[in-house]
């Protein structure tokens, strides 16, 4: 389409005892590119219905974040399910992992709907988790239903939340979360400091229950070192 003369002269001209004779003319040339330009033109056609449509499918099949990790992140957090009494002063040997969120509820409401849709937290496949934090609801109840807010942690895998801290005032609500391995059973003391390191590479996002003794108001929710907490809007 673009050299017709030059094509002929380099590949077939050589064919033919006298290529100045043989060579075509003008309009021979000029039906070639208008023939090579159509072929062109229907290949582009082809090529663009065959791809097209396949990297469309593609784009719409990669599924966007969920609204649970629209607010929590992903992957979608397990929830905590138990009746926690928080303590007022950290454990020793214990590994305070960072709050990542806090989501308040209206205590006319209660705890919003997509709580249920969450699975329990469970810790290498089971439920049963000596040392986890609480204890369980009564029958017929979730932690849920007597909480104030949730916050959401992420803790090494392999270990889970010990303990919750809160200290409440009249201006503000302090909260942490400490993370340390399960019972071993045999009364020896862990080594939480390498198994349960905030810097952990493999993680679980949970979402804790806390009961307050007072509504939430307008209190400031921090920290222990008094750095405010990041609020979650509800879905």
């Amino acid at each position: 389409m673009i050299a017709p003369r030059s094509q002929w002269r380099a590949l077939t001209s050589w064919s033919v005892s006298d290529a100045h004779a043989a060579e075509p003319g003008s309009a021979a040339y000029g039906w070639q590119r208008v023939l090579s330009g159509i072929g062109v033109f229907s290949l582009l056609i082809v090529t663009g219905v065959a791809v097209i449509p396949g990297l469309l499918y593609s784009a719409q099949s990669v599924p966007g974040p969920t609204p649970i990790e629209e607010m929590w992140g992903s992957p979608q957090p397990q929830v905590v399910n138990r009746t926690i009494v928080p303590i007022t002063a950290p454990i020793p040997g214990l590994i305070e992992v960072p709050t990542l969120g806090v989501q308040v509820f209206d205590p006319d409401d209660g705890p919003p709907d997509y709580l249920v849709e969450l699975k329990e937290f469970v810790r290498l496949g089971t439920a049963e988790i000596p040392g986890l934090v609480g204890s369980e609801p009564e029958v017929d109840y979730s932690a849920m239903d007597f909480a104030d807010l949730i916050i959401n942690v992420r803790g090494a895998l392999l270990c889970v939340p010990r303990q919750v801290l809160v200290v409440e005032s009249e201006t503000t609500i302090q909260i942490a979360v400490y993370y340390g391995l399960p019972d071993s059973g045999d009364g020896s003391v862990p080594d939480n400091s390498t198994s349960c390191a905030v810097d952990s590479p493999v993680t679980s996002s949970l979402l804790i229950p806390i009961t307050l003794g007072s509504p939430v108001g307008d209190r400031v929710i921090q920290n222990p070192a008094g750095a405010e907490l990041p609020l979650v809007d509800l879905p």
